[in-house]
């Protein structure tokens, strides 16, 4: 049996210049799909990184629960996998060569076989096994994203416009992705497109009292 994963957020709260972007926000997810949507500007990105400790709020805190014990440190980077706009590879590495430093790095197996099904999985495979990232359209650095966030087979994956910039090809990796992930772990996803949260079990709606 896998042990039980929680992503926790209590009383968040941030803001830049100007009114904050969400006070007091808090929720508790185990498993099923959030859905975080509010019009630019909002906080959605800002919330995912939080989320992922690539941000700080102004107050409250997030915390990583597996059978009621806190993660922290490496345990945690593991326990959450994370994909952003901003996110950036090796430009001079292929999609393999990033996705095997990434795994070699946090001190995992990194059998060329399990990248390439990784690979695949998003949609990248054939020729664009040999090219150079730097190479890459788009849609296919946003497949590598997707590729990187669940690189650790995390319980708690975080996505940020999943499929932004994808073709029909791209968007149905993404759409297979966040199905199979929902329904054995966490998902949230930040995004104004109303077909990359199908049926959400939750719903933050960022920016309505500003």
């Amino acid at each position: 049996m896998l042990p039980s994963t929680i992503l926790e957020a209590q009383d968040l709260s941030k803001s830049f210049a100007g009114p904050p972007l969400f006070t007091q926000l808090s929720f508790r997810l185990e498993k099923g799909l959030l859905a975080v949507s509010g019009c630019n500007g909002s906080g959605k990105t800002t919330l995912l990184k939080i989320l992922a400790s690539l941000a700080r709020p102004e107050t409250g805190a997030v915390r990583v629960l597996r059978d009621g014990r806190e993660l922290s440190g490496h345990e945690r980077r593991l326990a959450v996998g994370w994909a952003g706009p901003d996110l950036a590879f090796y430009e001079d590495f292929t999609a393999a060569e990033n996705l095997t430093f990434f795994r070699s790095a946090a001190g995992l197996a990194a059998r060329a076989g399990d990248i390439e099904r990784r690979l695949a999985e998003v949609a990248l495979a054939g020729p664009a096994l040999s090219r150079r990232v730097g190479e890459f359209s788009t849609g296919m650095r946003q497949r590598l994203r997707l590729a990187f966030a669940a690189l650790f087979d995390p319980p708690v994956l975080l996505l940020d416009e999943p499929t932004l910039g994808l073709d029909v090809e791209g968007q149905t990796a993404a759409d297979r992705l966040v199905a199979a992930h929902r329904d054995r772990g966490a998902v949230i996803v930040a995004s104004n497109a109303q077909r990359d949260f199908p049926a959400p079990d939750l719903r933050i709606e960022l920016g309505r009292n500003r």
